[in-house]
């Protein structure tokens, strides 16, 4: 089991995570973006010209290929995810058993 915790003072933006990912170990296959135990399905941008990662029930789970093409393309937008009716802010990320959790 590895564990990397990547945390800044401000909200994460999009090219800071996309910094992240860019050097991560590769001796890992990344399974996918999580929120907790549930895979991030889609990335929406709200009213406010946010990334909120969303993760909804039944269905496809967000490829890293897409999130990376999301991110370098939107560089800075502050990052969010939604979780319980909020969006929650992303200061950091973790790395646990292949998998990168908010």
């Amino acid at each position: 089991m590895t564990l990397l915790v990547r945390r800044w003072r401000k909200i994460m933006q999009a090219k800071e995570f996309v910094t992240i990912l860019a050097t991560m170990p590769k001796k890992e296959n990344y399974q996918g973006l999580y929120i907790e135990d549930a895979f991030v399905t889609a990335i929406k941008i709200d009213q406010k010209g946010d990334f909120v990662f969303i993760a909804e029930k039944n269905k496809a789970p967000l490829t890293i290929k897409d999130l990376l093409i999301a991110l370098m393309t939107n560089k800075s937008r502050e990052l969010y995810y939604w979780q319980d009716n909020h969006k929650q802010k992303i200061y950091g990320i973790k790395e646990k058993d292949a998998k990168i959790i908010l």
